[in-house]
């Protein structure tokens, strides 16, 4: 009898969620100023959350200016497992501790970008890859660069969320005035960390490319781009979506 006793105990024994649990809860466009949270479920400073179906949110934190506003599970005013949802520009940080990205107790689990000039979200897909996409570029942040045959810095900081492990970059250059072997176009976009993690476009008189670039955790967020000293200075390069992680 004792033994059974025992046994029923030890069922009874709570096992907490490991820290740095999440699964899902990404967050989907739904209006110019909603978004919408899909269901999921993760760990916030020690306690358990469970969104159970489809959770829009009005944003509060919309301004004129552009800027990235990140969306929180709250640690403090939740009445877990339902968790309090909240947006804010101001930027988590990675917590070794927590294991994910932390606003003093508050866990993120998505960004949006706001473009400049209205009170508005920039229209985007999202997947639970937490990968998103936008309509239309973020930021053109190269206008007619001049490509010297060396890697030059790029600043594009502002317009990649801190919690950002890849960027989709699209880049484009032309070269119409030379006769061979002036007419071969090369372009290379690279994060600033490693130019090994590329994406590249190759061809005559002009070329165009775009794919996703690996950052690191807590890296600069900027690149470096080449191109041939002999092309015109037409090197554009925008961005046009981001890869977080919470």
């Amino acid at each position: 009898m004792l033994g059974i006793t025992v046994m029923l105990v030890m069922a009874a024994t709570y096992v907490t969620v490991p820290r740095g649990t999440i699964y899902h809860a990404y967050v989907d466009y739904k209006d110019s100023d909603t978004i919408t949270i899909k269901p999921g479920y993760g760990e916030c400073n020690g306690n358990y959350w469970d969104i159970m179906s489809d959770t829009d949110h009005d944003m509060s934190s919309l301004a004129s200016g552009e800027d990235f506003h990140y969306i929180y599970v709250d640690g403090n005013n939740s009445n877990f497992p339902d968790p309090n949802i909240f947006d804010s520009t101001t930027e988590p940080s990675w917590s070794d501790s927590k294991l994910g990205w932390y606003n003093g107790n508050h866990r993120c689990i998505g960004v949006v970008w706001s473009p400049s000039g209205s009170s508005t979200i920039q229209e985007f897909t999202s997947n639970s890859d937490l990968k998103y996409v936008t309509t239309s570029s973020i930021k053109q942040v190269l206008d007619d660069g001049n490509p010297d045959d060396t890697y030059q810095t790029l600043e594009a900081t502002a317009y990649i969320p801190v919690n950002a492990i890849g960027v989709r970059v699209w880049a484009q250059n032309n070269d119409y005035t030379g006769a061979a072997p002036h007419f071969y176009v090369l372009l290379l976009v690279t994060s600033y960390e490693n130019t090994k993690t590329q994406i590249i476009g190759r061809g005559y008189y002009s070329a165009e490319t775009a794919g996703w670039l690996e950052l690191e955790r807590n890296s600069s967020r900027d690149f470096k781009w080449y191109g041939n000293d002999n092309d015109d200075n037409n090197f554009d390069i925008c961005i046009d979506g981001y890869q977080i992680e919470r």
